[in-house]
């Protein structure tokens, strides 16, 4: 299933070529130069033949203009010698789009329509093209590990720079000469064949002959980009600090880069911190790189090590730099500093690293305060990504990071029967939304999407008559009651009726299905998702509905009636949520996509955080997404048919989680001892930390600028949150 586009020429008759010409315009818009242009000939459209690619070749008399400005380009070549009726050009667009007025095929000479052919015959072209676009994405990977490579050879001197840049140069070939990659059950998990991993022995080498160390330990922030062969800024010796509350999570990052020739075998113990050895609330994942489809590959992914005895077994591979991360999940000790030392033995003479633990005299809440889903419909046995094998995993996996707004299909929400005067005559099924709710017992909200549209009828009866109301209403006073019946609040129980609106028709129809079960039953929750491109066409909409979730990217780039408009109505009595459903999510820096949205959410009193979709797979494992369409995959995980595995993009929903309940907690205090009279000078700086936190730690976020490789200051959210702590701890004292 790779997206390409798709061109046929045909020629009228078996013709010789020797050269062809693609006219095309890019640069600005979001259009970006093809990324390949394959050509193919055919005499009879059964049996094709591949003749070579057009940007390549083209790129040899002249490259493509950097995106960023508009131009136009003619990309050719004269050096084909080939005949055919048929010509096919699969084109793999560098974006959204790729545009073209003109295509050119110049006839060659007669003698070559008698000449044998080249290469071997194909007859299914498209798995063909398939195969040959993701064997072109793993080569683009290897051909950024080398260059890596190249620019250390490159600040090399004498013989030992020649010899190595001879190796590279074979290396390089070696990527060229590829033979496409059976993608079934490939794992895209750096090295992911024998060439590559002879590539990052060559960048061990280089290492060596800089006399550089054979292990290095070193750390950086954990949100930041980690390239495959990264090293050290610095020669600053590595020291971990963690600061939170009892009952929270919270995590560190340190990094081991290998120069010796062969996988390197660490044991990592934990030592010194309450609980004795690797305590019971410390989990050491090891980060793997894995390569994307629309990005480089990115460093996220954190499967658990196997562990020998008390000691976690991490690997290092030749050549490349390994991260660890320090998972501590909950900790129930006393608030106090404990002095912790991380073991390393394996890689030579054994190394220490201080970790120090602090933890504050405050409880983190069992139960948290923002509203958290992201679309991963657990009401089926499967949906996207999730599988009945993996289904259990995935939900236990979504309530340990603090999602407490499931979403399920409309499917769990039957209509029912009714006679002609509208009355209910046979009750819903309830038996699916029952198991649903017993899935998430602890939720909060219970958010189900009804899949309407404008033309929808409820019961055979049109949006906005009389009897619709009558019949829509009889199923809303329902699954009120039976809310409670179930011991549950009818608030508790979310509606999107269209989803991602945008034009007057799908506002109406809104408006209609909100009034209806408002009329009928008004502690049940009309809830939005809008994309409006005008204010006065949405606004009956905003005022009908309970809930408006903008998406925040929209939040961020649209002018600012927008923003006006949502501020109005959250005045009005309106809940603000967000949600971000942005693509190709590998690409995104944990930090600035999953992390900041909960800051910015509480900067403007949003109650709810969305995201898509935490099931959404792309349709490939996530260890594989070379295979995939479109932008995915998008969950925050890395999914297969049978497992999750944790990531740092879920990572980042729960800090960011978390540092929103910071907030909450310390906008709690305050306006508690404000009630009891406490002097206003005492809690000035608290209150002033509320408004000057968020704004710090979303300082850099310049529009919709997700990009994992933009430099960033990360850390800057743990100095806001341990000065949120250190408040919370002088304002407990008052």
């Amino acid at each position: 299933g790779i997206s390409t586009k798709h061109v046929r020429l045909d020629l009228g008759g078996v013709q010789p070529i020797k050269a062809m010409s693609f006219s095309t315009a890019a640069g600005v818009a979001d259009v970006s130069w093809p990324v390949s242009i394959t050509i193919f000939v055919s005499d009879d459209a059964e049996t094709w033949y591949e003749v070579g690619e057009l940007v390549a070749l083209s790129a040899m008399r002249q490259p493509l203009p950097p995106y960023g400005g508009y131009a136009n380009a003619y990309i050719w070549t004269d050096a084909l010698r080939t005949r055919g009726r048929y010509v096919d050009l699969y084109m793999v667009p560098g974006g959204r789009y790729t545009f073209c007025d003109e295509i050119e095929v110049f006839r060659g000479e007669d003698a070559w329509l008698t000449d044998a052919r080249e290469g071997e015959p194909i007859t299914e072209l498209a798995q063909h093209m398939s195969d040959l676009i993701t064997t072109g994405l793993v080569q683009q990977q290897f051909r950024w590990d080398l260059e890596a490579v190249a620019e250390d050879i490159e600040a090399l001197v004498g013989g030992a720079k020649m010899v190595l840049s001879g190796k590279a140069d074979e290396l390089a070939k070696d990527i060229a000469n590829m033979r496409p990659i059976d993608m079934a059950d490939f794992r895209a998990v750096l090295p992911m064949t024998e060439l590559e991993r002879d590539i990052f022995r060559l960048q061990a080498e280089v290492w060596r002959v800089q006399m550089k160390p054979d292990l290095r330990v070193w750390q950086q922030n954990r949100w930041d980009r980690l390239a495959p062969s990264a090293e050290p800024a610095s020669d600053t010796p590595p020291a971990l600090s963690v600061h939170m509350m009892i009952n929270e999570y919270r995590a560190d990052v340190l990094n081991f880069t290998n120069a010796t020739d062969e996988v390197m075998q660490l044991r990592l113990t934990v030592t010194g911190l309450p609980g004795g050895d690797n305590p019971d609330y410390l989990t050491v994942h090891k980060v793997e790189h894995v390569g994307t489809r629309h990005f480089t590959s990115v460093a996220a992914a954190l499967p658990v090590p196997e562990r020998d005895g008390d000691a976690w077994l991490v690997d290092v591979p030749s050549g490349m730099t390994r991260q660890v991360w320090l998972a501590f999940n909950r900790p129930d000790v006393p608030g106090d500093s404990y002095a912790g030392m991380i073991q390393i033995e394996g890689g030579g003479e054994p190394v220490s690293v201080p970790l120090s633990l602090r933890i504050y005299p405050l409880r983190f809440p069992d139960e948290t305060t923002l509203l958290v889903g992201g679309w991963a419909y657990t009401d089926r046995d499967s949906s996207y990504g999730i599988t009945t094998d993996n289904r259990v995993a995935v939900i236990g996996d979504l309530q340990d990071h603090f999602v407490n707004a499931p979403w399920a299909t409309s499917g769990s929400m039957p209509g029912g029967a009714y006679d002609d005067q509208g009355d209910m005559t046979t009750e819903p099924d309830t038996i699916s939304f029952d198991a649903w709710v017993a899935d998430w017992p602890d939720a909060k909200m219970y958010m189900v999407f009804m899949a309407k549209n404008p033309g929808s009828t409820f019961a055979g009866e049109p949006a906005g008559t009389e009897m619709f109301n009558k019949k829509l209403g009889a199923w809303a006073r329902f699954w009120a009651q039976h809310m409670r019946d179930l011991g549950l609040e009818p608030s508790q129980l979310g509606l999107l009726i269209v989803d991602e609106p945008h034009s007057q028709e799908q506002y109406d129809a809104i408006v209609a299905w909100a009034r209806a079960i408002e009329a009928a039953a008004p502690e049940l929750v009309t809830w939005e998702d809008p994309q409006p491109t005008d204010p006065e066409e949405v606004r009956e909409m905003f005022e009908t509905v309970d809930v408006i979730c903008p998406y925040r990217k929209q939040f961020l780039t649209k002018p600012q009636w927008y923003r006006d408009l949502l501020a109005e109505m959250q005045a009005r009595g309106k809940d603000i949520w967000f949600y971000n459903a942005d693509g190709p999510a590998r690409s995104f820096d944990p930090f600035s996509f999953y992390l900041m949205q909960e800051w910015h959410a509480f900067a403007i009193g949003a109650k709810g955080s969305n995201f898509w979709a935490f099931g959404d797979n792309g349709r490939v494992s996530c260890w594989n997404e070379y295979p995939a369409t479109g932008n995915g995959p998008y969950c925050a995980t890395y999914l297969d048919e049978t497992s999750v595995t944790a990531a740092k993009y879920m990572e980042a929903i729960r800090e960011g989680i978390e540092d929103y309940e910071y907030l909450t907690m310390l906008a709690g205090r305050v306006a508690e001892l404000e009630d009891r009279g406490v002097a206003a000078g005492k809690l000035t700086a608290a209150k002033e930390l509320l408004v000057s936190g968020p704004e710090r730690v979303m300082a850099m976020d310049h529009g919709a600028n997700y990009r994992w490789d933009e430099e960033k200051d990360r850390a800057v959210q743990d100095r806001v949150r341990v000065e949120i702590l250190q408040a919370l701890v002088e304002l407990a004292e008052l």
